[in-house]
């Protein structure tokens, strides 16, 4: 993997023209805190990381759906403003586990259909959509990602499902 001029690993060739076509899902874990305990922003470097992936998705063309989606913590909105500027907070985003939680009450099942809904649904022709959470496997599907790790993921439409394509970490 190699440094590019930005200052950030670049993937492979075969994932950036992936991308470049559009039509994913990027599940982002947020960039490196400050503090590992409370609800911290990002650490001076964890900004200036999310700040070189936006730009390197800008210099690579990879079109992205503009609101991102984070969730409700100061360190994943953080991470999306400084990487893609325009974010909308999703409160379920913040309950990746209930995707997986067997016997859900009410309210992890309306977490989970929005989840599910979110990682089902198609981007906009040749765009791709992003989302900026935390840690998450996908019930052991994948190997959890480090600060800034992404999870590439094809939706199938509603009520189809989604496939973990691949992963890299930035």
């Amino acid at each position: 993997m190699n440094m590019t001029v930005t200052g950030i690993k670049q993937p492979p060739a075969e994932m950036v023209n992936r991308l470049q076509q559009g039509g994913y899902v990027l599940y982002f874990r947020h960039a490196q805190p400050a503090e590992n305990f409370g609800d911290p922003g990002l650490s001076a470097e964890g900004q200036e990381k999310a700040v070189l992936l936006g730009n390197w998705l800008r210099e690579q063309k990879i079109k992205i759906n503009l609101p991102v989606l984070t969730s409700p913590t100061q360190r994943t909105q953080e991470t999306g403003k400084a990487a893609f500027q325009s974010i909308r907070v999703e409160e379920a985003l913040a309950y990746m586990d209930t995707l997986f939680t067997e016997n859900p009450d009410d309210a992890e099942l309306k977490m989970k259909a929005r989840l599910v809904s979110l990682l089902e649904s198609l981007p906009s022709e040749g765009s791709n959509t992003v989302l900026v959470a935390h840690s998450f496997s996908f019930n052991n599907q994948i190997e959890a990602r480090p600060y800034l790790g992404l999870i590439l993921l094809k939706p199938r439409g509603k009520g189809q499902g989604y496939e973990i394509v691949d992963a890299f970490n930035f």
